[in-house]
């Protein structure tokens, strides 16, 4: 039997026995001094077995694809997930602000919980409104889930008759969606070694309530902060940004209401304190030379596409390290900027041929961002800054 080093390898192996293979293979044990020929009696009796074998191997191969976490798609991996008690992260709704004025500018009093809203454009987003602020904005959700609402804002026309209305905009994206998780990301979720169990209210306890609430993207835990019984969350949206004072609100009231503080009428374990934050953003400025492969291109026309290159680098480091604790010698979170792999980015930018390594903040040294009881640092890109080298 044939030594398979991965699941593809005897998905491969069999997908590589088809109609030519399985009729050859026959006919091989056919003496040669009968008629073999392709429209002899012996091959068209052969033909349909073969056909059929060939069917058949399709069929297992797909059957031995789905039954591996390694290879299972869609629905099937959802079914391997269930199997470790993880299922796949689902699309949310976009929660964001608006106001809502008259003629004079002013804001108006009777927007009410459940009127409807929709986007300008051919295809317009619908919202509906699900509370009203003490200064007469609103936050409002999008009926649709996934991400796409999240790149809307400006305009916003009343489905609802409101005579009073004469102007209303989405001013901020409050608690941005999520598109649902893909098969890679929730596969690599679901072969990951679990190190230790969510119980009574330890640090996996925590990350387990954080991934509970929808509108959360990543969060650190930091436990006994100020002493026993405390304990602080910092919360990143779902696009790695800062959380909005609503979405603070909301993990806040979900965890630990604030008028049953400690009293266990949230998630967190009766006598528990917590405090939930958003970071401190650290803005990034890169300064930096570069050489481009035409002398008719300046460096700034190239600088929309070194920012986003540089601000993708920035946004994985964040996605992959924010709320991820060294478990061999649990000394915290930990998150680098490194020049060398700006450097790297920047040099996959097409017509950069060279560049220098680049300052950040001004300086010759890496970013470490800061991490402790007091401090959770969060690195935005501000600006990026270029010159011929």
């Amino acid at each position: 039997m044939a030594n398979y080093v991965t699941v593809q390898d005897l998905i491969d192996d069999l997908l590589s026995r088809d109609f030519d293979y399985y009729m050859d293979s026959m006919l091989d044990n056919v003496p040669d001094d009968l008629d073999k020929r392709q429209g002899s009696i012996i091959y068209d009796a052969l033909a349909p077995a073969a056909q059929q074998q060939a069917e058949d191997n399709l069929i297992l191969s797909e059957y031995i694809k789905q039954s591996y976490t390694i290879s299972a798609e869609g629905e099937f991996l959802d079914l391997k997930g269930f199997e470790k008690g993880k299922s796949r992260d689902v699309a949310t709704n976009a929660v964001v602000t608006a106001k809502f004025l008259d003629t004079d500018g002013k804001a108006i009093n009777n927007v009410a919980v459940g009127d409807r809203f929709a986007s300008l454009g051919d295809e317009p987003i619908f919202y509906t409104v699900i509370k009203i602020n003490s200064d007469l904005t609103g936050l409002i959700s999008a009926e649709i889930a996934g991400t796409n609402p999240n790149g809307y804002i400006g305009q916003i026309l009343p489905v609802t008759p409101n005579d009073s209305l004469s102007w209303a905009e989405i001013t901020e994206i409050s608690i941005p969606a999520r598109d649902d998780e893909t098969d890679d990301v929730y596969r690599d979720r679901i072969l990951a070694s679990d190190d230790y169990t969510a119980y009574g209210g330890n640090i996996a306890d925590y990350q387990d309530m954080l991934k509970n609430i929808k509108s959360v993207g990543k969060g650190q835990v930091y436990s006994a902060w100020q002493g026993g019984g405390t304990v602080k969350l910092v919360i990143l949206d779902n696009s790695n940004n800062a959380a909005s004072k609503e979405l603070l609100n909301e993990v806040k009231e979900t965890i630990d209401p604030v008028n049953q503080t400690s009293s266990g009428y949230g998630l967190a374990p009766i006598g528990d304190n917590v405090t939930v934050v958003a970071p401190s953003v650290v803005d990034v400025d890169i300064d930096m030379s570069i050489t481009t492969d035409d002398i008719n291109i300046n460096p700034n026309d190239l600088r929309y596409n070194i920012q986003n290159a540089i601000n993708s680098y920035i946004k994985k480091q964040v996605s992959t390290k924010w709320d991820v604790i060294d478990k061999d010698t649990y000394s915290g979170y930990h998150l680098t900027l490194y020049r060398s792999q700006i450097l790297a980015e920047v040099l996959k930018v097409e017509h950069v041929i060279n560049a220098s390594i680049p300052k950040i903040n001004g300086a010759d040294s890496d970013l470490i961002l800061k991490y402790d009881n007091d401090t959770s640092e969060l690195p935005v890109l501000r600006d990026v800054n270029l010159s011929n080298e």
